[in-house]
């Protein structure tokens, strides 16, 4: 039975995890298990949260986590240590440390970002040597998003998520991100969803993978769920029409919101457009300018 062992000096794991950002999301109509059929395209972006994975002064897993608004229980990396640990009868004191920068319904994928991480960490300290095959399988039943974590930097979401599939990306440049200071609701989103919302977009995977500018690939971009988050929540609607009309250019949702993003082959232009959202313009809105596509990094040891 796998444990964490007192005497080895080895006791913590830490990873910085990204964020996800959908460049394309079609969706079609709700399938008899509740989800909708999806296909996206999606790269990870340099927007991470950190997690630490170590032993614990208390019994069992625990979760400490800087976002007071997330509850322990329902926290998705404790959730996943508890998957894992009951799957292959894992024993020991785990202690788990967020750090969240990826801010919570957002549409950016951090708390599936956490998961994945977590599973990454407790999979090496617990010393289960399984694959990120079986890691993301394992992931798959705690949240849709969770298996991409371990397919970035780009890869095709189908299923109701689950189903990723890696490719090779061509572009890389940086990333606007519009972080206002409230979330929405993904279950929300997808049920004020209708059919009409879905679009004949005729974009190919090969089009965008094979784009090597942002100027190329920002018209390519679609999210058939925007016409429902602005339903949900219009401040999302009214927010993309006044930074729309402060640096031009298309802006977007990412997934179920309330992000938005554009996208930039050049740093410092990207910098110029974040610095045009004000707070007189948009208020309680933060920016974030972040590289892209980026992967997941592997976790790093830390001795105590």
């Amino acid at each position: 039975m796998p444990t964490l062992d007192p005497g080895v000096r080895l006791r913590s794991l830490s990873l910085s995890t990204p964020a996800k950002i959908n460049l394309t999301l079609a969706v079609s109509n709700r399938r008899q298990d509740g989800f909708h059929d999806l296909h996206s395209v999606v790269i990870g972006v340099d927007r991470r949260d950190d997690v630490r994975c170590g032993g614990g002064a208390s019994d069992g897993i625990t979760v400490d986590c800087d976002e007071r608004s997330i509850e322990p229980r329902t926290n998705l990396a404790l959730i996943a240590a508890q998957l894992l640990a009951e799957r292959f009868g894992a024993t020991g004191n785990v202690r788990i440390t967020l750090t969240k920068r990826i801010p919570i319904g957002a549409g950016l994928g951090g708390g599936s970002s956490d998961a994945a991480a977590t599973l990454r960490a407790c999979n090496k300290l617990w010393g289960l040597g399984l694959e990120d095959r079986v890691l993301a399988e394992i992931g798959a039943e705690i949240g849709s998003d969770v298996p991409l974590f371990f397919s970035l930097p780009a890869a095709i979401l189908s299923g109701r998520g689950e189903c990723v599939e890696p490719i090779t990306f061509r572009w890389s440049g940086w990333v606007l991100l519009v972080l206002p200071d409230w979330s929405v609701s993904t279950r929300a989103v997808y049920e004020a969803w209708r059919g009409s919302d879905a679009a004949d977009h005729g974009v190919t995977v090969a089009e965008l993978s094979g784009c090597t500018s942002a100027r190329t690939l920002a018209p390519l971009l679609f999210n058939d769920l925007e016409p429902a988050v602005f339903r949900v929540c219009p401040r999302v609607r009214a927010l993309r029409d006044v930074v729309q009309s402060r640096i031009g250019g298309a802006v977007r949702v990412s997934g179920s919101g309330s992000a938005l993003l554009q996208l930039f082959d050049d740093y410092e232009r990207a910098v110029a457009a974040a610095s045009a959202i004000d707070q007189a313009s948009c208020p309680g809105v933060a920016t974030s300018v972040v590289r892209a596509p980026v992967s997941c990094g592997d976790p790093v040891t830390e001795e105590f």
